[in-house]
Order: C-alpha cells, then sequence, then structure tokens
C-alpha cells in the first residue's frame, strides 16, 4: 500500500516554507535591509551630531586666542623694562588667571550641552589628568625657588614656557594615540613654540609666547571657518 492511500498512518508533515526558500535561493532579504537603514541612519545622525558641535570650536579657538594675548600681554608689559629681572607685578598676575578663569567658564558654557554620557565621563577624566600635569609643573616651579634659581628662571622663562612643552608634550602624545593627526600637529607646534621662545629671554619671553600662541590659535580658527563654509 502507498502512502498515498495509506488512510491508517499519520498524514504526511506540510512543507516548511523556510526550507523551500532557501533551496530556491528566495529567502526573504527584509531583515538584512532593514539592518542596513538602521546603520545608515545612525551614521547619519551621527554626521549631523558632529556638523553641528563643529560649529562651536572656531568660537572656542578665537576666544584663547585673544585670552593668550591678553594674559601673556599684560605680564609681558609689566616685566619689560625690569633690570635685573624680578618678576610679573600682582596686578599683572591678577589679569593673567583672570583672564583664564573668564576663558575656562566661557568653554564650559559653550560645551556643557556635548557632555553627554561616555563624552562627559571620558572629558572629566581627560581634564583630571592634564590638570595634574599643569599643577605639577607649577609644583616644579616653586621647587626651582627653593633651591635658588634666579628670577629670570623662575619666574621668568620657566612659568613662559614651562605649560607649553610638558603639557603640550602629553596633548600631543595623546591626540596621536586618538588617531587625530591635525591636534597632534597643533599641540607639536605648540612645544615648538615654547622651545625656541625660551631663547628671547625673561621678559621678551612672554611676548613670544602670547603672539605665538595668538598666531596659532588664529590660524586654526581660520582653517576651521573655511570648512564650515566647504561643509555648508
Amino acid at each position: 500500500m502507498t502512502g498515498h492511500f495509506d488512510t491508517f498512518g499519520p498524514p504526511p508533515p506540510k512543507p516548511d516554507p523556510f526550507d523551500a526558500a532557501a533551496a530556491t535561493g528566495t529567502v526573504d532579504e527584509e531583515p538584512a535591509l532593514d539592518a542596513r537603514e538602521a546603520a545608515a541612519l545612525l551614521a547619519r545622525t551621527t554626521a549631523e551630531a558632529e556638523r553641528r558641535f563643529a560649529l562651536q570650536p572656531p568660537v572656542l579657538v578665537l576666544a584663547a586666542a585673544a585670552t593668550a594675548l591678553v594674559a601673556y600681554g599684560a605680564v609681558w608689559l609689566s616685566v619689560r623694562d625690569q633690570h635685573p629681572y624680578s618678576g610679573p607685578s600682582a596686578p599683572a598676575l591678577a589679569v593673567l588667571y583672570g583672564t583664564l578663569a573668564v576663558w575656562i567658564v566661557f568653554v564650559t558654557g559653550v560645551t556643557r550641552r556635548a557632555l553627554r554620557g561616555r563624552s562627559s565621563r571620558q572629558r572629566r577624566l581627560d581634564g583630571i589628568v592634564f590638570g595634574a600635569i599643569w599643577i605639577c609643573v607649577y609644583v616644579l616651579q616653586g621647587a626651582l625657588h627653593h633651591v635658588g634659581a634666579s628670577h629670570a628662571i623662575a619666574y621668568g622663562v620657566y612659568p613662559a614656557v614651562a605649560p607649553l612643552v610638558v603639557v603640550g608634550s602629553a596633548a600631543a602624545g595623546y591626540e596621536a594615540a586618538r588617531a587625530h593627526p591635525a591636534r597632534a600637529l597643533l599641540a607639536a607646534a605648540v612645544v615648538a613654540l615654547g622651545s625656541f621662545a625660551s631663547f628671547a629671554g625673561p621678559a621678551d619671553v612672554w611676548a613670544v609666547v602670547g603672539a605665538g600662541l595668538c598666531g596659532l590659535l588664529l590660524a586654526v580658527a581660520a582653517v576651521q571657518l573655511w570648512r564650515r563654509r566647504a561643509r555648508a
């Protein structure tokens, strides 16, 4: 008795449509299309977020250029006629640190909305690390004064160029490790500026560093604005 006329056996199983589709090569690719669409949507969203955030750096860089010029310029004006060199005056130091404080508050206000989630935690960690490096630079300045270094070194050349060389070197390595060549090159340029400015002497080093930083940052802002217009 054939299976066709077997009325006592179990009914034959129904064919699986997925097996049939696989056998004929007609598997529905809709899930794959959905995945690709989701990936494309994520890429567009990320690009849009980066584009919006990219509108902010030119403003921050221009503010940094003005800060460098005012802060270092104030110190240079207070020491340019000192013979022998004795160091910046109290009002000049007040302008220096006051200008830096205003710039920090401005940067925090502009970037506050962008600092969220893991990015926020990473930026806080970066701030702690680089802040610690910066503090150690000035701890070493106190050590120079403690061992009897001249005012030209302890209150002139060293405080003007050491932050650029030490913190700039750390920033160059950090940005290179994160595959940010433009930022790494900028940090390396700051290190070179500090190294060569140290030959200007305890008084003029402040003017060289201030003008040099201002020029570098203005160049960066010009490039960013040009790229912004090219993308528009």
